[in-house]
């Protein structure tokens, strides 16, 4: 059997969601604003959950119908069978998204869709399931779009960047999702594959670099969680399930074949975060931490002069830590250090404004536009010239 489904992703991920997905298996793969379809057996969903890096969630699709009323909402929930997917027993949770004319507050979407839910059990079964907000044994996502209701299955439950629940985050964390796409956008699984370096000069908790990691030596994302959406699901392939993550297990590569990985920050509060994150994810072997200023920070140990790298680099917007000339003077900084420093390297790095992608001072030859949650940044590509920069002088940083 076919179902349809659609994984979410940050605004500007879309279209390395989608190839991502292509390369998991995923047929009729769609984009769409924030999100992309893509159909297949349920094993697909599955592994999508499993093997995905970029997607936020995964939805499987029950019913769409359109929506004149409320009482047409109402039905339209009520007609699906649900103790197909959840039995009087069992607790839900409705994540209701979006309004239109005659649905103009979400909340009131979630009661009327909840209503026609617990109507419908109530009358198959003789008793009404409960609503958990905080563990629900099913989660169920309806999304109201341009008059029309889709009800889907939550299959991921928690959102799909809390790779794990021990993970500490720093004030200003970048979401593991979006630093995978970062990461996709930059050619880092093709340049992992052939042994090229990456550098983070910033690295607050150590999320690029355990991301980076994770697809150098391809860990599935979701291999160390142990709850899903789907987990009390009465459709749910249990015994597909196991097989899949055995799979997983299997797919994972010698820590030995990972190319060097250099994780740095001046903070040393964060930078003990992030070493219990990598220590907890079992990558204290890939992943070198240490501290040290940006005027002093060089490619990793044992990496040959003319070998090419990555540098990535998500620096403070001045937003949400420290303030905005602080960040001005980091960019300019970084700008400086990726000029000097990393000779024939490609340097990637994440800015909070085009103000500040400015202060960086060197001309980028790509500029991607993707979305921090609220905040639109630009994902900026310097191409670093080989020839070392000896000196200062009017316009070094064109040499």
């Amino acid at each position: 059997m076919n179902y349809t489904f659609v994984a979410t992703t940050t605004r500007g991920a879309e279209a390395v969601l989608a190839a991502e997905l292509t390369a998991i298996g995923a047929r009729h793969v769609y984009e769409d604003r924030g999100a992309v379809s893509f159909s297949g057996p349920l094993s697909i969903g599955y592994r999508v959950c499993l093997w995905s890096r970029i997607a936020s969630r995964v939805l499987l699709q029950l019913s769409r119908f359109p929506v004149r009323s409320a009482e047409d909402l109402y039905e339209g929930v009520r007609d699906i069978r649900w103790l197909d997917h959840l039995g009087p027993r069992e607790t839900f949770v409705i994540d209701f998204v979006g309004t239109s004319e005659v649905i103009r507050d979400s909340r009131f979407g979630a009661m009327k869709s909840k209503d026609g839910l617990v109507d419908h059990i109530r009358r198959h079964a003789g008793e009404r399931p409960s609503v958990d907000i905080r563990q629900p044994d099913l989660r169920i996502n309806i999304h109201l779009r341009e008059g029309w209701a889709t009800v889907s299955l939550d299959l991921s439950g928690a959102p799909l960047h809390e790779r794990s629940e021990d993970r500490r985050t720093g004030l200003a964390p970048l979401k593991e999702t979006l630093a995978a796409a970062l990461l996709w956008i930059a050619e880092w699984p093709r340049m992992a594959e052939e042994g090229a370096p990456l550098v983070d000069p910033v690295c607050g908790s150590g999320t690029f670099a355990l991301e980076a990691a994770g697809i150098a030596l391809n860990i599935a994302p979701g291999l160390t969680r142990e709850r899903w959406g789907f987990s009390a699901w009465r459709g749910h392939n249990h015994l597909g399930w196991l097989q899949m993550m055995e799979e997983a297990r299997d797919a994972r590569k010698p820590v030995e074949s990972a190319p060097p990985i250099l994780a740095c920050d001046a903070d040393s509060g964060v930078l003990r975060a992030a070493g219990a994150n990598v220590m907890s994810a079992g990558l204290g072997e890939v992943i070198r931490l240490t501290r040290k200023p940006l005027e002093e920070l060089a490619p990793p140990r044992g990496v040959a002069e003319d070998t090419p790298g990555l540098l990535v680099s998500n620096p403070p917007y001045g937003e949400r830590l420290g303030s905005v000339a602080d960040a001005e003077a980091l960019y300019a900084r970084l700008g400086d250090m990726l000029k000097r420093r990393f000779p024939g390297w490609t340097g990637w790095i994440l800015a909070g404004s085009p103000s500040l992608a400015k202060r960086v001072g060197l001309k980028p030859a790509v500029r991607h536009v993707i979305h921090n949650g609220p905040i639109e940044c630009r994902w900026l590509k310097y191409v670093i010239s080989p020839i070392k920069v000896t000196g200062d002088g009017p316009g070094w940083r064109d040499r």
